[in-house]
């Protein structure tokens, strides 16, 4: 506890026509956990998929160019990510607050 200078970051893959997750890696906002999740991803998604992205600079140096589409914020091609996060901020407190909370 109290450490905010060790944040951590989820990365997720997200499925948006079924709403599902197909991937996920923690770590830091760098390249390297964004390579985790893209070497664990089942590979038909390596090939027939776009990936639709905020405009963080990993996702270019780490998607293919053909499949990558960054987005503006105000776009929606990214909402059910966001969803999804909050999601989990609102019934995991443990990954938002830093006093002591329990998720059932």
């Amino acid at each position: 506890m109290g450490h905010k200078k060790r944040k951590v970051w989820l990365w997720l893959a997200v499925e948006r026509a079924r709403r599902r997750i197909v991937g996920w890696a923690l770590g830091s906002r760098g390249e390297a956990p964004l390579r985790q999740l893209w070497q664990a991803l089942p590979r038909r998604y390596h090939r027939h998929c776009w990936y639709f992205t905020d405009q963080w600079k990993a996702y270019a140096n780490v998607l293919p160019r053909w499949q990558h589409r960054p987005c503006l914020k105000g776009e929606g091609q990214t909402n059910i990510v966001e969803a999804i996060n909050c999601s989990l901020r609102q019934r995991c407190g443990v990954l938002v607050r830093k006093s002591c909370s329990f998720s059932k």
